[in-house]
């Protein structure tokens, strides 16, 4: 497991496996899932194949994420997961 801490392609997070490590909310640490959508405030964690455990999830409380990348993993500071998945191909 490598550990990098750098920028990803943001645009490009969608359906990767993600890990919450830091949260303000509490509930939401070390939650696991796969991004299947994301909106300006918001992202939707599937854990598993059973629609019902879609989890949503501000993104102004993510302080801290990992994503599984083929690349290895990498540590996204929640603040870039701000804003709608469009407008953040302009951000980099």
């Amino acid at each position: 497991m490598s550990l990098q801490y750098k920028e990803l392609n943001l645009f490009a997070i969608l359906g990767k496996k993600i890990t919450i490590m830091s949260s303000s909310n509490k509930f939401n640490n070390n939650k696991t899932g796969t991004i299947v959508n994301e909106t300006k405030n918001m992202i939707y964690l599937l854990n598993g194949k059973n629609i019902s455990r879609m989890k949503k999830i501000a993104k102004k409380e993510i302080n801290l994420v990992k994503v599984s990348h083929s690349n290895g993993d990498y540590f996204i500071n929640g603040r870039m997961l701000l804003g709608r998945p469009e407008e953040k191909i302009f951000k980099n």
